[in-house]
């Protein structure tokens, strides 16, 4: 009894408590509502990131922009500024507009040289990216006008014979050649290739890519005794760190057998073509369109040596390769075919390997002897077509024999 009576009491002071709290918030009237939070330049970056991993770049375009709007407002010399203008040239180079990424890009390098300095590292890594836009664009002149601006600033920073240095006569050296400039490409090559070569020797690792673009520039400038070289020495330095059966190698053997066969070096250029063969089997197999094409060059070396039988068991050889790889994608789909009970067509196209197939060959002996008996099937397997009867002789009307 006593505890049903505090029980009710405290049920009504609970309901006076709540009638005096509506009263005093009716007096009040309505809570004002809550405004938005003002938009934030790091949370709109974030935003920015996301649209542009999910590779939607006009979305990026928008936050990013609504961020550079914001840091606008900010002082001059916050960095924030210079990361959103970078990002805004990323992603509208991603999105394919180059001049409209350059804008921002030249903003983000005017901000470096006002807030940091005009002599800061920083701005000629920038300018590398403004080369390779422009070099995009196919505005070749000016991407190479930036390079005395690039090379200058990295010399001060890290020395002349530094890796810097040597990566940007290697990237003036693309230009050249986007300008139809080769012979001034290879110069350039050779001060990127000095470079390297006095910072870490003569087998560094770090010289191959110089090489092989010097050695493709030399065979274009015809220049084969310098190419045979340039080739040498990137093998070397490839059998070092590869061993002598790597595929790696297989560029640089191809370069190789080609200048020396280009100064009419056959002795030396025919042991070179067959490691190079030997090699893309070893690698891809004897049914890859490489080996035919490997067995055509064979074949035109074989030719200019006047090795006339040798050059069409090369030849020959090729032919069966291609042979073999086009008879194999056709017994592919006629497979595609029968799996889709789709039998005409099926054994037209096993009717066509049959015909590549020819004249046989022990390469493609069991593809050919397969697919034989498989048409020996479908035919056993396909009902033989009804005759046409003839009119008996009873049934023909007067004079029709005539």
């Amino acid at each position: 009894m006593l505890k049903n009576q505090h029980y009710k009491s405290g049920m009504q002071a609970l309901a006076r408590a709540s009638a005096a709290t509506l009263i005093v918030c009716a007096c009040l009237g309505p809570l004002p509502a809550q405004e938005p939070a003002a938009p934030d330049p790091t949370a709109l970056v974030r935003t920015a990131d996301a649209s542009y991993l999910r590779g939607d770049y006009e979305a990026a375009r928008q936050s990013l922009a609504a961020a550079w709007d914001l840091l606008q407002q900010t002082p001059p010399e916050n960095p924030a500024r210079y990361d959103v203008l970078k990002r805004l040239a990323s992603v509208r180079a991603a999105a394919g507009d180059l001049t409209d990424a350059g804008k921002y890009l030249q903003l983000a390098i005017d901000w470096r040289k006002s807030a940091l300095g005009p002599d800061d590292p920083k701005i000629a890594d920038d300018l590398l990216v403004s080369v390779a836009l422009l070099r995009g664009a196919k505005q070749f002149d000016r991407a190479f006008a930036l390079f005395p601006n690039i090379i200058a600033t990295h010399a001060r920073a890290y020395g002349f014979d530094s890796p810097p240095v040597a990566d940007d006569y290697s990237r003036m050296a693309q230009i050249l050649i986007d300008q139809k400039q080769p012979g001034d490409a290879a110069a350039a090559l050779d001060v990127a290739l000095g470079v390297r070569t006095r910072l870490a020797g003569p087998l560094d690792v770090s010289l191959i890519p110089i090489l092989d673009r010097q050695g493709e520039i030399q065979i274009a400038l015809r220049d084969y005794e310098k190419a045979e070289a340039t080739y040498r020495h990137a093998l070397a330095i490839r059998e070092t760190l590869y061993g002598k059966d790597d595929a790696d190698l297989i560029a640089t053997l191809d370069g190789l057998a080609f200048s020396c066969f280009s100064e009419n070096k056959f002795d030396l250029a025919e042991p070179i073509y067959k490691r190079l063969l030997a090699l893309w089997i070893q690698s891809a197999g004897n049914g890859h369109p490489m080996i035919a094409i490997t067995l055509d060059k064979i074949s035109a070396f074989y030719v200019a040596w006047r090795k006339f039988g040798r050059a069409k068991e090369s030849a020959d050889r090729a032919n069966v390769v291609r042979a073999s790889f086009l008879a194999n994608g056709l017994a592919a789909e006629a497979s595609e075919q029968v799996a889709e009970e789709n039998t005409g067509a099926a054994k037209a196209l096993y009717q066509r390997v049959i015909k590549v197939l020819d004249p046989p060959d022990p390469m493609y002996e069991k593809l050919r002897a397969d697919t034989a008996l498989i048409l020996q099937k479908m035919d056993e397997l396909t009902p033989p077509r009804p005759q046409p009867k003839k009119p008996s002789a009873a049934g023909k009307k007067p004079g029709a024999g005539l």
